[in-house]
Order: structure tokens, then sequence, then C-alpha cells
């Protein structure tokens, strides 16, 4: 055997496995490439050579490669042949996320952050906006009701009669759903995880977003599983890509935020929601839908959850209610298909066996006496206001050429900055003139773009917009070249 042919001797490709011959080899080669055994310059064999080294037609080399350059493991050289790309802290598996916060999301270290700093990092709201009276309110109620059962063990599918009120809630947002497919969980990053381990087994496909949630990717590679991005545009997944990957690949599990996705705020419309669930169906695969921050749509006509669409229990629903409640209380839930339900259950009570009691039973009362949509409507009109002062200003201060996806509402604008200019570097100017923003390279589970950055409108008021942004504007704008700065 030649030298030339050492490094891949240990692929076997079987004609009798399911999965097409030209992914086998392109699984085969992605492993030799992550595991370094093929390193960054390496000329691949040409087409014709490998093809009948593995006893294969040539197309199954050729499909096989140029699935390797679409997903960034190699590149072509006219005339020269195609080499392994340089993916080391970027590749699917080897991708560490940066320093994160509950939820993973990005937070600078508190110690060089300035007294007076200008937090647009931070995505959930300051301690002024919390129900704190309303909360003391159902907790002494709870109390005084329930005694010391409030802090016992609840059933590991959580407290029945919250899942009843949600079950209730649900309804009024036009989703069909029964308190016996309500699994109550600690927060949704728990839910991604016992989702993971409910339905994937090393080496199963799971399709995300890209950019997309960062905990989400860390959940599923913890199973082993094998990332493929689809990458967003501005209203929803772009299709033509998941109808050749999902062909391609048959995923067991697709991952997506239908209503203001994270981290982008993009929306899905009506057409690709209906998409998204019939190309699921012919291929069987599952949905989890994370429903990050609906209550916030400040639009004139709110979308209802892709989970309003599901006829034939395909999509797994998962709603956080601790991002605009409390989020240290760590209180979500799961609307599961009966086909996972059992799975389900059985992962969350491995996981911690139950959610707080006391906590459950607060929440319950919050739902029941309808505290919970008065504080909704209630922080619905600040933001909004802060949504129209955050948008204005970025139309006023921040050079044109910089692009701004206008979101249905939440917490967060998505900008994306031309062409040579380097998220990074702004992000990192601001934060030494204490404006605190967050690189959109957290988002992107490999080879992330250095363009994009979120800006979070959370915790800032309406005067510390405008002077961030501003500041944020000037910066941007010193990084331009002079032809393109406003």
């Amino acid at each position: 055997m030649s030298q030339e042919f050492l490094n891949f001797v240990s692929i076997q490709l079987s004609r009798e496995n399911k999965i097409s011959l030209y992914v086998q080899l392109y699984d085969a080669l992605r492993e030799l490439i992550i595991n370094g055994k093929l390193s960054h310059g390496y000329l691949l064999p040409p087409v014709r050579k490998l093809a009948a080294y593995l006893q294969v037609n040539p197309g199954t080399v050729v499909s096989a490669y140029k699935l390797l350059e679409q997903n960034g493991y190699i590149f072509s050289r006219s005339g020269s042949g195609s080499y392994v790309a340089e993916i080391s802290g970027d590749s699917e598996d080897n991708c560490q996320p940066p320093a994160l916060e509950a939820e993973f999301e990005a937070v600078v270290p508190k110690a060089v952050v300035p007294h007076n700093c200008l937090d647009f990092a931070t995505v959930m709201p300051p301690p002024d906006l919390l129900p704190i009276d309303d909360f003391k309110s159902v907790l002494i109620e709870v109390l005084d009701r329930d005694q010391g059962n409030a802090f016992s063990y609840q059933d590991s599918q959580g407290f029945l009669p919250l899942r009843q009120s949600i079950a209730r809630y649900l309804k009024d947002q036009g989703v069909r759903a029964q308190a016996d497919n309500v699994q109550i969980i600690s927060g949704a990053q728990q839910g991604i995880d016992i989702v993971a381990k409910s339905l994937l087994n090393y080496g199963d496909y799971v399709f995300t977003e890209n950019p997309t949630y960062p905990g989400a990717i860390a959940a599923f590679r913890s199973r082993g599983a094998k990332i493929i991005e689809i990458n967003m545009e501005n209203d929803g997944m772009d299709i033509r890509e998941l109808e050749t990957k999902i062909r391609t690949f048959r995923p067991k599990l697709i991952y997506v935020m239908a209503n203001i996705q994270n981290p982008t705020g993009y929306s899905y419309s009506i057409a690709k929601r209906n998409r998204l669930i019939g190309l699921a169906r012919r291929y069987n695969a599952m949905i989890l839908e994370d429903d990050y921050i609906s209550e916030l749509d400040v639009s004139n006509v709110p979308l209802a959850p892709l989970k309003a669409l599901d006829r034939d229990q395909r999509v797994i629903y998962l709603k956080s209610f601790s991002k605009i409640f409390m989020p240290g209380l760590r209180l979500a839930f799961l609307l599961m298909p009966p086909s996972v339900a059992t799975r389900v259950m059985a992962s969350k009570h491995n996981s911690d066996i139950s959610t707080s009691g006391l906590t459950q039973r607060a929440f319950d009362l919050y739902l029941r006496k309808g505290i919970w949509l008065q504080h909704i409507a209630a922080i619905r009109r600040i933001y909004l206001e802060r949504y129209q002062t955050t948008l204005a200003a970025i139309e006023q201060f921040v050079p044109p050429t910089v692009t701004c996806h206008r979101p249905r509402g939440g917490l967060t604008c998505w900008l994306a900055l031309p062409e040579g200019v380097s998220a990074r570097q702004v992000v990192a100017e601001a934060e030494a003139q204490g404006l605190l923003l967050t690189p959109g390279t957290a988002f992107f589970p490999r080879q992330a773009p250095d363009r994009f950055i979120r800006l979070s409108f959370a915790v800032a008021g309406s005067a510390q917009i405008l002077q961030g942004i501003k500041l944020l504007g000037e910066i941007i704008a010193r990084f331009c070249l002079p032809s393109t700065a406003k």
C-alpha cells in the first residue's frame, strides 16, 4: 500500500448500511480531520484514486468531498485538488463556548467591569423589574395553605395543579395540551439536556439553526451527536438548504426557535413553519421548539408557537418562565408528544428527581390568579419603549453600512458589521470604554464569522440606550474605511 493511502486504511464502507455510501465516506473523512490524522493543508487523494482504493464509484467520492467543503472541513484549489481546512478552535467537535453565565449567555468578568458601565450584554430583566411583592404574596398564601407539604418532593413529572394551569394557558396560545403531557423542569437548559438524553444516541445527527443558542450545542455534543447547521434567513431556516441536508443526513432531531430566535431575533414565516413540519414528518425527525421569549412579542399580531401547527405529535415544545419571571428560580416545562413522554420523564427523574415544589406551587397561583398575565403586560410596555428607543438610536447613530434586523420584540438586536470590520475588535474597544456587548461568535457551532454583535436592551434605560448606541456608532465608524463611515 502506498504511503498516500496509509491514513485511509481505517475507512470501512458498507453497502448493507442504510446510510448512503457518500455519507459514510463523509463521516469517516470528517473523523480523520477532527482527530488530527489529516492535518491542516493535507492534500486529499484525487477522486479516482480514492474511489479505486475504496472500490466505489467516483461520484461517491465527489459527493463526500462536496459535503466536506460545504461544511468547512476542506477547501479546493482549481487545478490543484482538495485540501484539509484549518478548523482548530472552530470545528464542530472541538469548539468550546466562551465563558458563559446562566443559560450560557456571554458575560464579562465582574472584576474588570467599570462601576458605571453600560450593560448591553445581559439578557434578563434587572432586579427592579422583578415582581417581588406579588411573589411574596403568593409565597405566603402557599405556606399558609400547604404548610410543610410545600417543601416535600413533588411528583417527578411536576405539581399536578401547575401542569393543569399550564395546559389551560397553552390553549389560550393556540396550543392543544393536556396536563398528562406536561413535564415541569428546572430551566430551559435542563429541558434541552433531558430531550438530548431521551432521544439521541452517539453519532445521531441533530440539525440546528446557524447561529443558535450555545447551551443547546453543548447539550447535543454531550450525547456524542453530530451537529449539522442550517443557515438562518430573516424569516427562518434556509429551506432549500434544509431540504438538501435532511435528505442526506436524516437527523433524529431538529432544534429551532420559531419566534424571536436567539440571537438573531428572526421569526419564522407561516410558509416556513409548515414546510419545516412537513419535512420533519416526511423524514421522521422530531422537532424541539425552544420558546425563548415570545411573551415579549410587541407586534400587532403575535405569532403562535410552531407547536400550534403540530398535527401529528412531531414537535416537543420547551418553554421557560424564569427568563422574565425570576431567573434564579429556574422554572420551565416541556410539552411532550406521547411517543417520547416515558423517556423524557425517566430522564428528568434521573437528572434531579423533581423541580422545587415551593416554586411550582407559587407559580401555579401566579397563573390561576392572572398575576402572570398582568406581569407580562407590564414589562411588555416597558420593553416596547426600550425596543423603539434602541431601533431609533441605531438608525440615528450607527453607520448605515451596519445591518440591523428589526425583530418582532424580545430583548436584543442583531447587528451585522460591514466586511472587513471585526466584531471582536469592536466589542473589545467598547468594553475598554465601559460598554458591554456580546460578540456573535458565541452563537455559531463552528467557523464563526467575526462580523456580528448581539446588543441587549434588557437592563438599560432609555438614556443609557441613547448614550451606549451613540458610543457604539462612533467606535464602529472608526473601524470602517473613510468611505463607509457615517
